[in-house]
C-alpha cells in the first residue's frame, strides 16, 4: 500500500486550478462523448473553446484573453498530470473503504477536509467514472471520501456514474440525479435517497443490512413461514385463512391458495419442493406448488392442526394438534399410518430428525417428547420448561434439539443423552419459534417482544437482535443457504433479513428498560451501560454498534466500572451482588456476595488490585480483585451509600451518602480520615485528576467543590433545578460535567465556577455522565432507555429533521438571503433553503413556543427566544445547538444581534433586557427599567444604542457599552407593538395599539413627529432603505406610506379586506410587500401606489412577510401551517428549482399527486440523525431500474415500502 502522504501531495497539486474547468470538462464530454477525453483536452482548439466558455461574460482585451489562455493550458496540463499519477496509485486499484486502509484514509481526510479546491477535484473524479472506465475505482474511493468528510452532495447531478467496491454508508443523496448510475459491491446502509431521481439504474451486489424486504398481502397475523428447498419460494400461512407463495428475489406474491375455511397454523414444503402441506382446523391440505392446486385433504384430527412437517425422504407427513395427538400420514396415498398419544395438552410443534428416525414434539403440557418413527413409541420425555413449548427444531447434524417456550427460555438438548446442554435467556417475553441455520452454528428465535434474536449455538451468546416487526414474531425460518432469514408476525407482514450483515445494528437503543449508567473503557473505544432490564451492554463507541450483552444479574444493574487495563468490568446490582466480567469474551468471571442490600456503586483502584463497593446496607466494602476476598468493611455512614470514588493515587476513597455527608477513607488502614457536611442527600462524588479537589452532587440541586487537604468548601455551583445525580471531571481537570433530574447536562469551569454550557432537550432525568479519555466525548444515560454521546467541543445535539404541522410564528432571513428561519408553536425552529423551498434543518430544543428569531450579521448563528424562558444559539450550517442562555424568569419575546455579532440582546416578560456574550454564552449585563413586558428590542446601526419597546407604554434607549439608560421616550397611551431604527440610526419609529406612529430623535430623545391616520392598532412599521419613507400596516385593513421628513401621509392603500399584519420594503426600495388576514400578499409600486401583483391561493391568514436581502424572493408565513416563497418581480410562487427534476416532472407531476405513496406528505428529510442507521428513499422517482443485493434479491420492493414512486407502467406509457 502506498504512503498516504504521497496521495495527499498528489491532490495538493490541483490547488489554484479554476474550479469552473471541472464542470466545463464534464459538459464537453457529455456533448462530444469522446473515448480519449484526455487527448481531446490536449488539443489547442478545444482548450480555446473551453476558455471562451469561461470568459464569455467577461469584457477583456485580447492580451488578457491570451493570458487566461496560458493559465487555462497550465491548469489542464496540471489536471491531466495529476490524473495520470492517480491512475497508477493504489487509490485507483484498491477499496480504500476497507479496514486495511483505515489509517491512510483518516490521514488523507484530515489533510484535505478544509481544502475546497481539492474537494472540487475529488467531486470531478466521481463524475469522470461515467466516461472513463479506467478511473472507476479512484472515483469510487473519491465518493467514499466525500461521504466520510460530510461534504454536502445534496441536489447534485451524478448521472451515469459507475461506482464499485466501496462503502457509501450514510451517504446523503437528497434530491440527487442518480439516473443511469451503476453500483457494484457497494454498501448502501443508512443512505438518504429522499427525492432522488433513479431512472435506468443498475445496482448489483449491493450491501443492505438487516431487513431486505417486507412482504405485504395477508390481512391478518402470519402464523407460519417456510422456504422451498431451493430457496426461491417462501410460503406463508395466515389467520386470514389463506396461504401465499412469494418470489423471494422479486419480493412479489406468486400465488395465493384460498381453500381453508379457517386460519392456517402451519406450512411446510416437501423435500423436493413440489408439494406444500398446510395445517388448519381439523384438516391438512396438500398443494401442488407448480400448478397451485390442492391435491389432497387429510382428515383425522378432532381439533385444529397446529404443526405439520415432512420426513426427510418426503414419504411421511407428521401433524400435531390441539386434540393432543400426533398423526403420521402416507404422503402418496393420504392414509393415516400411526397416531402417537402421550401429550396431555395441545401439540404445538413437530419436527423430524435429519435421518427421519426420530420425531420431536413440543406441547402446552410443558414437555418435549421424542418418538420412534418406525414403531410410534415414545423414546424420551424432556422436562425443563416451566410453560408451554411452542417450537422444536433439530440441528442439521441431528445431534442437538432446540426448544422455545413461553417461560422465556430457549434450551438446547443433546439428542443422544437427553440432557440439557445450554439454556438461553430471552429475558423479555414468550419465545414463539426457533430455527437452526443450515450449518447449525446459529439459532434464530422469534418472540412476543417483536424481536428476532440470533444465537451462537456453540457459546450460547446472543449474536444480534433483528428489529423491525411492530408486533409479536410468530415464525422464523432460514433460507437453505443460510444467508437469509424469513419471519412472520402478528403485524401481518413477512420480513426477509440478511443474516450476514445483520449481526450488528448501529444503535445504542438496545436496553428495554431505563438505562441507569454508562462508563467508558480506559482507551475510550468501548462504552458499558447498565439497565433496569438486568443486563449490561458493551458498545463500540466509534460505530455505535452493540458488541456484547452481559446477562447474569437477576435485578436492575445500578453501577458498572472498567478495570484500569480495560480487560475486566465490575457491576453492582439491586440483587445485592457484584459481578466481574471478561470484556473480551463477555463471560462472567466470578461473583462477590457480602452486601445485604442493593449495590449502588462500584469503583476500581487506580492500580486495579482493589474494588470498592457502596450499598444501601450503609456499608462500603473493599475487595481483593485477584482473589475475590473482602479486605475491609467500612462503617460510618448512617444511611445509604450512593457513590464511591478512589483518588487518582489510590490512597484515599471518597464516599457520598443519604446521611448528607461525604467521607474520606484511608485505603490502606480502612480508617475514616475526614467528614464533610453541607449538602442534603449526596448522590455522586468524584476526585479531580490531581486529587486536590472533590466534587459532589446532591439532592439540594447543587454541586460543591471541596479542598481534599483542608476539608474546606471551595465553591458551590448552582444552576440545576432538581437533584444532581452525577458529577465527573474531564481528564485535564478543568471542566466538570453534571447530570440532573432536571433533564439537563451542564459543563462547569472548575477554576471560575461558571457554567460553560448546557445540553438540554431530554424528556427524562439525566443519569450518570462520563467523559471519554480524550475529553472529546461525553456519554450519559436517560430514563428514556437511551444512551447518548455528545461532542464536548461543539456541544452538538443529535436530532431529527421534520416538517411543520402547525402555525408559523416568526420568519427571518439569513444575511445572504439563502436561508430562511421560521418558528412555530410546536416549540421548533426550522431552517429552509430559499432557492429550492426545501427544509434544511429542524432545530429542536425549546420546550415551549418560539417567539423571536434573529440571524447574526455573518449568517452563521441563529438566535431564538421562547416561552420556555431560554435563548438558544444554533449553528446554521449544522443545525446543532451551540449554547443555551438561561437567566430570564419570564417569556423571551425578542432577540437581536449587535451589528458586529458579538453581543445578543433579549427582551422578556420578566420586564428586563439582557446582554449576552455570543462567544461564551455568558450574561454580560441586565438592564432594568421597564415596569412591564419588553416586547421588542433593536440595535442601532452603529451598535452603540439599543432601543426597547414595552407594554408599560414606553420606549427606552440604552447605552450598550455601560448598560445605562440614556433616554426614556414616553408618549404612547398603550403598549408599544413595534420599534424600528432608520438606516442612518438617527430616527426611531414606533407603532402601537393607540393607533399612532411616533418618530423619535435618537440623539435627544425628543419626539420629532406623531403620525396619525390609522383608525386601529398599528401592527407593523418599516423604513425604506434610504430612510425617507416609512410604511405602516394596521388592524384598520390599510397600509399607509409616510414622508419621514414632513410626517405627511403620502399614500393610503385600501385594498386588503382584513388586518395588515406585516409590511416590508424590497432592498432597492421600489416595492412594498404586504401580508394580510384576508389570506393574500400584495406587491405595491412605492412611487405610484399602484398594486403590482397579488399572490392568491392561500387558505388562511398571512402572518409575516420578509424580503431576502437581494430582493428576488419574498417569504411569507400563514396560519395554514405553511411557509411559501414568491418571485419578487413576477409574483409567481417558487417551487423546487432543482434542474435534475425538470424532465421527469414534465411526465410525472400529475402521477405524483394522484399516486403519492404518502398522501399529505409535504416535507422530506434532508438529514436524519439517528442512533440507528436508517435507509431512506421517500419520494424517490424510480423507472426501469434494478437494485439487487448479494443474495440476488431485487430491493425495488424495499424502495416502494420506503415511499419511492415506482413509475414502471404509468410513466412508461406517458413517455411513449
Amino acid at each position: 500500500m502506498d504512503d498516504p502522504e504521497d496521495l495527499s501531495e498528489i491532490f495538493a497539486q490541483v490547488q489554484g486550478v479554476d474550479k469552473r474547468i471541472y464542470s466545463l470538462i464534464i459538459q464537453m464530454q457529455e456533448k462530444q462523448n469522446t473515448r480519449d477525453w484526455m487527448g481531446f483536452l490536449s488539443d489547442y482548439e478545444n482548450l480555446r473553446h473551453l476558455e471562451e466558455q469561461i470568459s464569455q461574460k467577461e469584457d477583456s482585451t485580447q492580451e488578457e484573453k491570451e493570458q487566461r489562455m496560458d493559465v487555462m493550458r497550465n491548469n489542464i496540463k496540471l489536471i491531466l498530470n495529476v490524473i495520470v499519477k492517480i491512475k497508477d496509485h493504489d487509490f485507483n486499484k484498491q477499496d480504500y473503504s476497507d479496514q486495511r486502509y483505515f489509517a491512510q484514509r483518516q490521514d488523507l481526510i484530515k489533510r484535505i477536509r478544509e481544502q475546497n479546491e481539492i474537494i472540487g477535484f475529488v467531486k470531478f473524479l466521481v463524475n469522470l467514472t461515467a466516461y472513463d472506465e479506467n478511473l472507476i475505482q479512484c472515483g469510487s474511493n473519491s465518493l467514499n471520501l466525500l461521504v466520510n468528510m460530510k461534504v454536502d452532495i445534496r441536489n447534485q447531478n451524478f448521472e451515469n456514474i459507475r461506482i464499485k467496491n466501496t462503502s457509501l454508508f450514510g451517504a446523503n443523496f437528497f434530491r440527487c440525479n442518480l439516473s443511469g448510475s451503476q453500483l457494484d459491491n457497494v454498501d448502501i446502509n443508512g443512505m438518504n435517497l429522499n427525492g432522488a431521481l433513479l431512472l435506468n439504474c443498475r445496482w448489483t451486489n449491493v450491501k443492505k443490512q438487516g431487513e431486505i424486504n417486507k412482504l405485504d398481502g395477508h390481512t391478518d397475523s402470519v402464523k407460519s413461514v417456510c422456504f422451498s428447498p431451493d430457496g426461491n419460494i417462501l410460503a406463508s400461512g395466515s389467520e386470514d385463512d389463506s396461504i401465499c407463495l412469494w418470489d423471494v428475489k422479486k419480493g412479489q406474491q406468486k400465488i395465493k391458495f384460498d381453500g381453508h375455511s379457517s386460519l392456517v397454523h402451519s406450512v411446510c414444503f416437501s423435500p423436493d419442493g413440489t408439494l406444500l402441506a398446510s395445517g388448519s382446523y381439523e384438516i391438512i391440505g396438500l398443494w401442488d406448488v407448480k400448478k397451485g392446486q390442492q391435491t389432497k385433504i387429510l382428515k383425522g384430527h378432532g381439533d385444529r392442526v397446529q404443526s405439520v412437517c415432512f420426513s426427510p425422504d418426503g414419504t411421511k407427513l407428521a401433524s400435531g394438534s390441539k386434540d393432543t395427538s400426533i398423526q403420521l400420514w402416507d404422503v402418496k396415498t393420504g392414509q393415516q399410518k400411526k397416531i402417537l398419544n402421550g401429550h396431555r395438552k395441545t401439540v404445538q410443534s413437530v419436527c423430524f430428525s435429519p435421518d427421519g428416525i426420530i420425531l420431536a414434539s413440543g406441547s402446552e403440557d410443558n414437555s418435549i417428547r421424542l418418538w420412534d418413527v418406525m414403531t410410534g413409541q415414545q423414546k424420551a420425555k424432556l422436562d425443563a420448561h416451566k410453560n408451554s413449548v411452542k417450537s422444536v427444531c433439530f440441528s442439521p447434524d441431528g445431534i442437538t434439539l432446540a426448544s422455545g417456550g413461553w417461560d422465556k427460555f430457549i434450551r438446547l438438548w443433546d439428542v443422544k443423552t437427553r440432557k440439557k446442554k445450554v439454556q438461553l435467556n430471552v429475558d423479555s417475553q414468550y419465545v414463539q419459534s426457533v430455527c437452526f441455520s443450515p450449518d447449525g452454528t446459529t439459532l434464530a428465535s422469534g418472540s412476543y417482544d417483536k424481536y428476532i434474536r440470533l444465537w451462537d449455538v456453540k457459546t450460547g451468546f446472543q449474536k444480534t437482535i433483528l428489529d423491525g416487526h411492530t408486533q409479536s414474531v410468530l415464525s422464523v425460518c432460514f433460507s437453505p443457504d443460510g444467508s437469509a432469514l424469513a419471519s412472520g408476525s402478528c403485524d401481518r407482514s413477512i420480513r426477509l433479513w440478511d443474516v450476514q450483515t445483520g449481526f450488528q445494528k448501529t444503535e445504542l437503543d438496545g436496553h428495554n428498560a431505563p438505562v441507569w449508567l454508562a462508563c467508558f473503557s480506559p482507551d475510550g473505544t468501548i462504552l458499558a451501560s447498565g439497565s433496569n432490564d438486568k443486563s449490561i451492554r458493551l458498545w463500540d463507541v466509534k460505530t455505535g454498534q452493540q458488541k456484547a450483552k452481559l446477562d447474569g444479574h437477576t435485578h436492575s444493574v445500578l453501577s458498572v466500572c472498567f478495570s484500569p487495563d480495560g480487560c475486566s468490568l465490575a457491576s453492582g446490582s439491586l440483587d445485592n451482588s457484584i459481578r466481574f466480567w471478561d470484556v473480551k469474551t463477555g463471560q462472567q468471571k466470578f461473583q462477590l456476595y457480602g452486601h445485604s442490600s442493593q449495590v449502588t456503586s462500584v469503583f476500581f483502584s487506580p492500580d486495579g488490585t482493589i474494588l470498592a463497593s457502596g450499598s444501601w446496607d450503609n456499608s462500603i466494602r473493599l475487595w481483593d480483585v485477584m482473589t475475590g476476598q473482602q479486605k475491609f468493611q467500612l462503617y460510618g455512614h448512617s444511611s445509604y451509600v450512593t457513590s464511591v470514588f478512589f483518588s487518582p493515587d489510590g490512597t484515599i476513597l471518597a464516599s457520598g451518602s443519604y446521611d448528607k455527608s461525604i467521607r474520606l477513607w484511608n485505603v490502606k488502614t480502612g480508617q475514616e480520615k475526614a467528614k464533610f457536611y453541607g449538602h442534603s442527600n449526596v448522590y455522586s462524588v468524584c476526585f479531580s485528576p490531581d486529587s486536590t479537589t472533590l466534587a459532589c452532587g446532591s439532592e439540594d440541586n447543587s454541586i460543591r467543590l471541596w479542598d481534599v487537604k483542608t476539608g474546606q468548601l471551595m465553591s458551590q455551583l448552582d444552576g440545576h433545578r432538581y437533584s444532581v445525580y452525577s458529577v465527573c471531571f474531564s481528564p485535564d481537570g478543568t471542566t466538570l460535567a453534571s447530570g440532573s433530574m432536571d433533564s439537563s447536562i451542564r459543563l462547569w469551569d472548575v477554576t471560575t465556577g461558571y457554567q460553560k454550557s448546557q445540553f438540554d432537550g431530554y424528556t427524562y432525568q439525566v443519569l450518570p455522565v462520563c467523559f471519554s479519555s480524550d475529553y472529546t466525548t461525553l456519554a450519559f444515560d436517560s430514563g428514556d432507555k437511551s444512551t447518548c454521546l455528545w461532542d464536548v467541543r461543539i456541544g452538538q445535539q443529535k436530532t431529527q429533521l421534520d416538517g411543520h404541522s402547525i402555525l408559523v410564528n416568526s420568519v427571518c432571513f439569513s444575511p445572504d438571503g439563502t436561508i430562511l428561519a421560521s418558528s412555530r408553536p410546536d416549540k421548533s425552529i426550522r431552517l429552509w433553503n430559499v432557492q429550492t423551498g426545501l427544509q434544511v434543518t429542524k432545530l429542536d430544543g425549546h420546550s415551549a413556543t418560539v417567539w423571536s428569531l434573529c440571524f447574526s450579521p455573518n449568517g452563521n448563528i441563529l438566535a431564538s427566544g421562547s416561552t420556555d424562558k431560554s435563548i438558544r444559539l444554533w449553528d446554521v450550517k449544522t443545525g446543532q445547538q451551540q449554547a443555551k442562555l438561561d437567566g430570564h424568569s419570564g417569556y423571551v419575546y425578542s432577540v437581536c444581534f449587535s451589528p458586529d455579532g458579538t453581543t445578543l440582546a433579549s427582551g422578556s416578560e420578566d420586564n428586563s433586557i439582557r446582554f449576552w456574550n455570543v462567544k461564551t454564552g455568558q450574561q454580560k449585563a441586565k438592564l432594568d427599567g421597564h415596569s412591564s413586558y419588553v416586547y421588542s428590542v433593536c440595535f442601532s446601526p452603529d451598535g452603540t444604542t439599543l432601543a426597547s419597546g414595552s407594554w408599560d407604554k414606553s420606549i427606552r434607549l440604552w447605552n450598550v457599552k455601560t448598560g445605562l439608560q440614556k433616554i426614556k421616550l414616553d408618549g404612547h397611551s398603550s403598549q408599544v407593538n413595534s420599534v424600528c431604527f432608520s438606516p442612518d440610526g438617527t430616527i426611531l419609529a414606533s407603532g402601537r395599539a393607540d393607533k399612532s406612529i411616533r418618530l423619535w430623535d435618537v440623539k435627544t430623545g425628543q419626539q420629532k413627529n406623531k403620525l396619525d391616520g390609522h383608525r386601529n392598532s398599528v401592527i407593523s412599521v418599516y423604513f425604506s432603505p434610504d430612510g425617507t419613507t416609512l410604511a405602516s400596516g394596521s388592524s384598520d385593513n390599510s397600509i399607509r406610506i409616510w414622508d419621514v421628513k414632513t410626517g405627511q401621509q403620502k399614500i393610503k392603500l385600501d385594498v386588503h379586506k382584513n388586518s395588515v399584519n406585516s409590511v416590508c420594503f424590497s432592498p432597492d426600495g421600489t416595492t412594498l410587500a404586504s401580508g394580510s388576514s384576508d389570506n393574500s400578499i400584495r406587491l405595491w409600486n412605492v412611487k405610484t401606489g399602484l398594486q403590482k401583483t397579488k399572490f392568491d391561493g392561500h387558505s388562511s391568514f398571512v402572518l409575516s412577510i420578509c424580503f431576502s436581502p437581494n430582493g428576488t424572493t419574498l417569504a411569507q408565513s400563514n396560519s395554514d401551517n405553511s411557509i411559501r416563497f414568491w418571485e419578487g418581480k413576477t409574483g409567481q410562487e417558487i417551487q423546487s428549482q432543482d434542474k435534475n427534476y425538470k424532465d421527469i416532472l414534465n411526465y410525472s407531476k400529475t402521477l405524483l399527486i394522484e399516486n403519492s405513496p404518502l398522501p399529505g406528505t409535504t416535507y422530506l428529510n434532508i438529514l436524519l440523525i439517528s442512533q440507528q442507521s436508517i435507509f431512506q428513499a421517500q419520494d424517490a422517482l424510480v423507472l426501469k431500474s434494478e437494485f439487487v443485493n448479494k443474495l440476488g434479491i431485487n430491493l425495488q420492493t424495499l424502495f416502494k415500502q420506503k415511499g419511492s414512486c415506482i413509475f414502471e407502467s404509468q410513466l412508461d406509457s406517458k413517455l411513449k
